[in-house]
């Protein structure tokens, strides 16, 4: 888990103008792109035991606070998947069960308060067995699956995202972790790594200060007095840094630059 910078809800300032204040909150360190591919596999599985085209949304993995997973697993169908790296659980809320199964049964909707004939409840569990497998990114080799009680999963979870059908059913499905995965820090960069940028290099052979009404009376043959005594090095400038002094010159028809013994000192710009 870590802690990101966001702006909450928009208040009215002194002045009458809104202002969203910043602040740092929980952010789970599960990978977007495991999330992605889980949400993936769930269109194409999908899909295919529906027979009909399906769009999908992500909704990013959280770290949910004890209020919210108790929301998020509230009466929700759940399967512990128990995976080489810990434990993953796949949920599905009562309304969107209701919709999923009217679905593989080419219904728009089914009655809320009418409970899921036992054929419907099969169909239900064979739809849904189709998305343990996917937790494969999630929690690496699966070893078993069984049914969990929302229960325990909501007591559990650490990190949590949705995937939503989105057309032609709205169907939230949720995928959680019993633990934040560590937040990995790659290797810092070498030399070796940049070594084919090409950066633009300037040098500064005289410099001083001019005022604005000066400088919005320029005109050719205007003369500017500079600071920088007659003769005194150059300063050689990368990407806003300078990293050299040294004398200004020709060599052959090119302008060149020689550096000075000692390296000047490095300052950002």
């Amino acid at each position: 888990m870590i802690h990101a910078m966001r702006f909450g809800p928009p208040r009215a300032a002194a002045d009458g103008r809104p202002v969203r204040e910043a602040c740092f909150a929980p952010r789970s360190t599960l990978p977007l792109s495991a999330a992605c591919l889980v949400a993936n596999g769930v269109r194409e599985q999908l899909a295919r035991m529906l027979a009909v085209d399906l769009e999908t949304e992500l909704i990013e993995p959280i770290v949910p606070s004890e209020d919210a997973r108790q929301t998020l697993f509230a009466n929700a169908v759940v399967y512990r998947v128990r995976g080489r790296s810990g434990d993953a659980f796949v949920s599905i809320r009562p309304a969107d069960a209701r919709r999923l199964v009217a679905t593989a049964f080419a219904e728009r909707e089914r009655p809320e308060a009418a409970p899921l004939s036992e054929i419907e409840r099969a169909t239900l569990e064979r739809v849904l067995s189709a998305l343990p497998p996917l937790c494969v990114p999630l929690c690496g080799v699966i070893r078993s699956v069984v049914a969990e009680t929302a229960a325990y999963a909501a007591l559990e979870t650490a990190a949590y995202f949705e995937v939503r059908l989105c057309e032609p059913v709205r169907v939230s499905i949720g995928f959680a972790l019993a633990f934040d995965p560590a937040e990995e820090i790659g290797p810092a960069l070498t030399l070796e790594d940049v070594s084919d940028v090409e950066l633009t290099c300037s040098i500064e052979v005289a410099r001083g200060g001019i005022a604005l009404p000066a400088l919005t009376q320029l005109e050719p043959g205007c003369m500017l007095p500079l600071e920088t005594a007659l003769g005194a090095d150059g300063r050689l400038h990368a990407g806003g840094v300078t990293l050299a002094l040294g004398t200004c010159g020709a060599r052959g028809e090119r302008a060149a630059f020689m550096l000075a013994g000692e390296r000047a000192e490095r300052t950002a710009a």
